[in-house]
């Protein structure tokens, strides 16, 4: 019946672009307050582009001055990365806890990777990234095929944990962390734990394996895309978030999205959702689209969101368009939320 409801909304030509309604209970002041908590958070990340770390205020380090590096310092793989873990937590946006997580990765290119906690201030503490998860994403945007060791903060929470028992390979991958920094395995951190195999018999392509999900814009997308044709960024934000919807990783429901979002630089960046077999660790693609912004350093705050291009099936089980309209009360309360349906 929802479903029938939803189409016939669509139908109608009410499912169409809009603006997120104010915050309840939220006066203006506090959204203010809200927004220049985290640019202040935000803004600090940016004075460690020039500190003495290889990291040097980047997401990523490319394979060949990794090699370098170690040949150089005679570290190993395990030392070096554990080296990097404190410079990465500098890059964390933690405007409510303050507490800064770093995660550093290799991934099988020989590229490493960081990953850093992310969270929106005044928003439910169930929204915040993890730096596990932030790094994750940005594996999967970089086309990284499997993370071979991990170095971070501190002991992964069993949200972690959880969330990287969906990897490809995962009991094959190395966690670093602690005092010893001597390596651990998925086994050491969650034995006889649930994960994909207990939701599917049949085999499926897991995270950091190639995804391709059949879907397609609705007729009403399509509709709502030729009233937009002549804005260039819109069009772009839209094809990247069908294309995410087609990448995502969601095994379990089947609940296929993607989303992007258009800074006021005009500038782009998406993601796709991000299924657990145990549920609540999943990331929804709005997150993702943020790890995309904030690894990429093409969101100096979150305020700098004009628009947020939602691709999701009408009716589905799994939808993300009230959180990302909670959110966005929350950090960026002038931006647009456009929602296209997928078929």
């Amino acid at each position: 019946m929802q479903a029938l409801q939803c189409k016939a909304r669509i139908r109608a030509g009410k499912m169409r672009a809009d603006a997120p309604s104010r915050p309840v209970l939220v006066g203006t002041a506090k959204a203010d307050t809200a927004i220049a908590t985290t640019q202040k958070c935000c803004a600090s990340t940016q004075m460690h582009k020039n500190d003495d770390s290889p990291l040097k205020g980047r997401f990523m380090i490319p394979a060949a001055e990794v090699r370098q590096l170690l040949d150089t310092s005679g570290d190993t793989l395990e030392e070096m990365l554990f080296s990097l873990i404190k410079p990465a937590s500098k890059l964390a946006r933690p405007p409510i806890s303050g507490y800064h997580v770093g995660a550093v990765a290799l991934g099988g290119s020989g590229n490493v990777y960081v990953g850093v906690n992310i969270e929106f201030p005044r928003a439910p503490l169930n929204n915040s990234i993890h730096a596990e998860q932030c790094l994750l994403v940005n594996c999967l945007h970089s086309g990284e095929t499997s993370i071979q060791a991990l170095a971070v903060s501190a002991a992964p929470c069993g949200h972690c944990r959880q969330f990287y028992a969906e990897i490809k390979d995962a009991d094959a991958l190395e966690y670093i962390f602690g005092a010893d920094a001597k390596p651990k395995f998925l086994a050491d951190l969650l034995p006889e734990r649930f994960g994909p195999a207990d939701l599917q018999d049949e085999p499926f392509p897991l995270l950091l394996e190639r995804q391709s999900n059949r879907v397609e814009w609705h007729p009403d997308a399509d509709a709502a895309l030729a009233t937009r044709a002549d804005e260039p960024e819109f069009q772009r934000a839209a094809a990247e978030a069908l294309t995410e919807a087609r990448l995502c990783y969601a095994p379990y429901t089947r609940c296929h999205s993607g989303a992007s979002l258009i800074t006021v630089g005009g500038q782009v960046f998406s993601g796709g959702y991000i299924e657990s077999a145990a549920y609540n660790p999943s990331l929804s693609p709005f997150h993702s689209a943020v790890v995309d912004a904030v690894a990429h350093e093409g969101m100096p705050s979150f305020d700098q969101i004009r628009e947020v291009v939602l691709a999701e099936r009408p009716g589905a089980p799994v939808q993300h368009q009230a959180n990302v309209r909670l959110l966005l009360s929350c950090v960026a309360p002038k931006a647009r939320l456009t929602v296209l349906p997928l078929a």
